[in-house]
């Protein structure tokens, strides 16, 4: 075999193991960063971009269905909690008109 293909392979295969473990290590910073914003719409903007990016792995056979379940319950918790915290701050969409609620409706 030509040494040139074999360090081909080699260098190919370093490089599919780094992007590799790039995905599974970014994703997982991804959650713990969600966790670190202390504003409810950031948080919550946060959360629901990953549930999104959630259901597309999900959507796409990245992941599967145990895994799916396993991840979104928690993230739909926290993105509701937020949801939450942002109703009961008086920010835009919540309450602060005089007692009125907005109607989105």
């Amino acid at each position: 075999m030509n040494p040139f293909y074999f360090l081909a392979a080699l260098v190919l295969a370093l490089l599919v193991a780094v992007v590799i473990a790039g995905v599974r290590g970014g994703a997982a910073e991804r959650r713990s960063m969600i966790g670190d914003r202390a504003d409810p719409a950031d948080r919550q903007q946060a959360l629901i971009a990953r549930l999104a990016d959630l259901e597309f792995e999900y959507q796409t056979g990245k992941i599967g269905e145990e895994e799916y379940r396993e991840l979104k319950s928690p993230l739909a918790k926290a993105a509701l909690q937020a949801r939450a915290e942002l109703e009961g701050s008086g920010s835009p969409g919540g309450v602060d008109r005089g007692g009125e609620r907005d109607s989105a409706t």
